[in-house]
């Protein structure tokens, strides 16, 4: 029996992301999955949202480099009701002690108590970027607000790696404390280094998993790594699938950030979904457009 890239398609859409991602050691099936995305692409050229000019220069870095820097300023997109409720979750998650065991304090499912930052999440231009790098139809599929604590300690994604969502995928970081080197920077490798890497180490993109800076550096002596410094309301769009990046352990002075994560509808996988109430899904999607709540759920 032959089967076509629509059939396997339609069949993952139901097996579990890990097993999924498992399925991928199998030259075929990865082969077909490939296929089908390069259909989806296909199909969906001629629907991509027009691109504001002002845009094109962060949509270009990110195929070029894979990252653009920018800020809330420079974005000029409201965010006075984002930095009202982070400014509320800050206070919070300074006021608690630091962790005995765990090197960060992440807030995922509270966020859901903020729905201003969810919804400067799904601004209409954000999404038009998004989509035209992604060249399919967007899904946020995770937001967390993270507390990074300055132990040193390479430790998770502190370390080395490529995100295994789905074959594009962008994150926006917003720093909301002043990001010094030696206060845990988004670090990454350019996007054409880290292809030559990732065959020097070996490394799949679907299940190797950490990279130690150690072991990095042995087997690539000379690569040239990014960090990504900045002001309060820093934002960095990154796409984490192509290109080898970690949080830079901090050592100096805890971090502080939003992550707003985005892939296409139908993802390889997914690792930080919120868990919505219908409650809460009413209340999000007063006043937002069609479009924006497509954006929360899976396809």
């Amino acid at each position: 029996m032959i089967f076509s890239s629509n059939y396997f398609a339609m069949k993952t859409k139901r097996i579990p992301s890990k097993m999924k991602r498992e399925f991928f050691r199998i030259p075929i099936l990865h082969k077909l999955s490939y296929g089908n995305y390069l259909i989806r692409l296909e199909n969906h050229s001629n629907s991509l949202p027009t691109l504001a000019p002002v845009d094109l220069p962060l949509l270009n870095s990110l195929k070029r480099e894979g990252t653009f820097i920018t800020s809330l300023e420079e974005l000029a997109i409201s965010s006075n009701k984002l930095r009202d409720s982070a400014e509320d979750i800050l206070s919070k998650l300074r006021a608690l002690p630091i962790p005995k065991i765990e090197s960060s304090i992440t807030y995922r499912n509270e966020l859901i108590n903020y729905p201003q930052i969810l919804k400067w999440g799904l601004n209409e231009r954000l999404l038009d970027i998004v989509e035209n790098y992604l060249g399919l139809p967007v899904l946020l599929a995770g937001l967390i607000f993270q507390r990074n604590i300055a132990d040193s300690k390479p430790v998770n994604v502190r370390q080395w790696h490529v995100d295994p969502e789905d074959y594009r995928m962008v994150k926006i970081i917003i720093y909301l404390n002043d990001v010094g080197l030696d206060g845990g920077p988004f670090e990454y490798i350019p996007r054409n280094l880290t292809s030559s890497l990732a065959e020097a180490l070996n490394y799949n993109y679907y299940y190797s998993g950490l990279v130690s800076d150690k072991y990095m550096a042995r087997v690539a002596s000379k690569f040239t790594s990014n960090p990504c410094t900045g002001a309060y309301g820093t934002v960095i769009f990154t796409d984490t699938r192509n290109i080898f990046h970690r949080l830079k352990p901090p050592t100096a002075s805890d971090r502080y950030s939003i992550t707003f994560a985005y892939t296409s509808r139908r993802p390889i996988t997914t690792f930080e979904r919120i868990n919505y109430s219908q409650k809460h899904l009413q209340a999000i999607a007063s006043g937002l457009s069609q479009r924006q709540q497509d954006c929360l759920f899976l396809n």
